[in-house]
């Protein structure tokens, strides 16, 4: 069974609930995910919230890219176990499941370049004037 996996540990869902996971070729049941819920999502903020406010806020944009390069690499080493879990869950064909495992390495690579290069912009105004935007993150968000 799958687990949530909220401050660095594997967690079961609070409720103890599960949802079944089905093979769309056959409909069986290959596996289970934890059923979660807002008290799910409150403590994964809550962990996340403390890592931002601990060692991952307090690395720098350099270091964290550095990280985000190795997960990507890690992925890139995993590409073809992860292929074949998007193919058993969603039914992909091999093909497009190889293609969406490449293109997740791509995504985190992308992002850890990005890292240390994120910038404000002058926008054009009256003259004499300047307009600065400058980038900051939200922080800590939950998303279902």
């Amino acid at each position: 069974m799958q687990m949530n996996f909220i401050a660095n540990q594997s967690t079961p869902a609070l409720a103890g609930q599960t949802i079944d996971v089905l093979d769309p070729s056959d409909g069986q049941v290959f596996d289970q995910i934890p059923r979660s819920q807002a008290a799910d999502i409150d403590q994964a903020v809550q962990a996340a919230r403390a890592a931002f406010n601990g060692p991952w806020g307090k690395l720098s944009a350099m270091e964290r890219g550095r990280l985000l390069m190795k997960l990507s690499q890690k992925v890139s080493e995993h590409a073809a176990e992860l292929a074949a879990l998007e193919q058993r869950d969603c039914g992909k064909p091999t093909k497009q499941a190889a293609a969406d495992s490449i293109a997740l390495a791509r995504y985190f690579e992308f992002y850890a370049g990005a890292c240390d290069k994120l910038h404000g912009e002058t926008l054009p105004y009256q003259n004499g004037y300047s307009v600065l935007t400058w980038r900051e993150p939200h922080g800590v968000t939950g998303h279902v």
